[in-house]
């Protein structure tokens, strides 16, 4: 029996780095984005009304454009190693970092004192809790969904390994799978997190979400896709 495809659907330029991890592991991914990130118009901020920035993606940064000079002297909290990078590379002084989303960064911006945070963020985004903290939010770049090329038609008409980043990345697939008359029965998903179980729906051969949410983690599900792949009676369970 043949191996699975590998397909990374998620936008550029993350859809490269992902299948640069998987060649490293030894597969041969298809990368076949079913979204393209893109910059929306917004209304420069005053710098003197915030003493922190919440980024919670890199493509704040690529995609902010000439409107986020002013802000360079708020400090960043910053999820994610890469975003945080980015903000130092662009002369921006990240005070705080997270792995664990938007969420976890907020006691982090009450201890250290901060009352006046903007929030600088995609269209599609996650509510944040409650909190002593007055958030603004400017949304600075979409998302916006591609319908199923070609080529991931024709890869999906065999048994393959589809990894998910996103609740809105699942959805969509799920519906162009469906939509193309694609059977969902020999297609197994890779799941960043729990959060996209919901979204991406019944009926797929095999599930395994990522232990943590990392691309390393998904990595690994994606090693423990293939491993029980090879016995076609062993069915995994859906989480960790």
């Amino acid at each position: 029996m043949a191996a699975p495809r590998i397909i990374v659907l998620r936008p550029q330029p993350g859809a490269m780095a992902t299948a640069q991890g998987l060649r490293t592991a030894g597969h041969d991914p298809l990368i076949s984005p079913l979204f393209v990130i893109e910059p929306v118009a917004w209304t420069p901020a005053d710098p003197q009304a915030y003493d922190a920035l919440l980024i919670g993606s890199a493509n704040v940064f690529r995609h902010g454009g000439p409107a986020l000079a002013d802000l360079k002297g708020v400090p960043v909290y910053a999820v994610g190693g890469k975003t945080a990078r980015m903000a130092t590379d662009l002369g921006f002084k990240v005070r705080g970092q997270g792995t664990g989303g938007l969420a976890a960064m907020l006691p982090m911006l009450v201890e250290d004192g901060h009352l006046h945070v903007l929030r600088l963020a995609g269209e599609d985004r996650v509510d944040l809790p409650a909190t002593r903290l007055a958030i603004d939010t400017r949304i600075v770049y979409r998302s916006r969904a591609l319908p199923m090329p070609d080529e991931l038609r024709k890869a999906l008409a065999e048994p393959a390994i589809v990894l998910l980043h996103s609740a809105r990345a699942a959805q969509h697939f799920g519906a162009l799978v469906d939509q193309a008359g694609i059977d969902r029965g020999h297609i197994s998903l890779a799941l960043f997190a729990p959060a996209l179980l919901d979204a991406a729906g019944k009926g797929w051969d095999r599930i395994r979400v990522a232990a943590a949410a990392d691309d390393r983690a998904l990595l690994d599900a994606v090693a423990m896709l293939c491993q029980h792949g090879a016995d076609p009676q062993a069915k995994m369970p859906e989480t960790e």
